[in-house]
């Protein structure tokens, strides 16, 4: 059976692979960059320090090596994502008027195009709101972590008031041991900020 988890051993590796045969490491060597190869029939068993990282046929390039790694990685963030997902849309109190946006294809394109390791999620308004409030949330796809930011906006769209002032670094960039523990972090740090922040709409009408 297929795990419906990530793997997070998996993506930490696998990053790391990635990471060192690009960027400024495009020509470092794979033993310098700790990738390994073992033949096995007609194709190569990729490892980054001992971690299974891939699968190769015999002949590839190293462009392909590395979308190969992407490649794998997505579906190890795409299982992280689903985990995040569904703890907000279980415990996250979304304000009256506002709707949760979870940009998964979008962060997969970037994934895929870049290698970037971001999940971006908003929580935005509608026109239907009458107190004005903007959440983003960059969650991150190589290990439990992420950014936190919310703010009222004004009609346009401009950034007033911080509602996470009075958090610590900690709550504002969480990091836990599963992506189900991180999103938990997430939901307990905004929902007390977007309480904090009704509350003072109440006191101010």
């Amino acid at each position: 059976m297929i795990s419906t988890r990530p793997n997070l051993a998996y993506l930490k590796a696998a990053w790391a692979a990635h990471a060192s045969i690009s960027a400024e490491h495009c020509k470092q060597s794979y033993e310098e960059a700790g990738i390994s190869f073992e033949r096995v029939n007609h194709s190569w068993i990729v490892r980054k320090n001992q971690t299974q990282v891939s699968t190769m046929p015999l002949r590839y390039t190293r462009q392909e090596l590395r979308m190969g790694f992407l490649g794998r990685i997505e579906m190890e963030a795409r299982k992280a994502a689903a985990e995040i997902e569904a703890v907000l849309l279980r415990d996250l109190d979304v304000p009256e008027g506002h709707t949760l946006i979870v940009e998964l294809e979008e962060s997969m394109r970037h994934l895929r195009r870049n290698g970037s390791r971001a999940l971006a999620i908003f929580i935005l308004p509608t026109a239907e709101a009458s107190e004005r409030i903007g959440v983003e949330i960059q969650a991150f796809l190589d290990a439990p972590r992420a950014c936190l930011y919310a703010h009222r906006t004004t009609g346009e769209g401009h950034v007033g008031t911080d509602l996470l002032v009075s958090c610590t670094k900690r709550d504002r960039h969480p990091r836990a041991t599963t992506y189900t523990e991180l999103a938990q972090r997430i939901v307990h740090t905004l929902n007390h900020a977007l309480e904090q922040a009704d509350t003072q709409s109440l006191h101010v009408q």
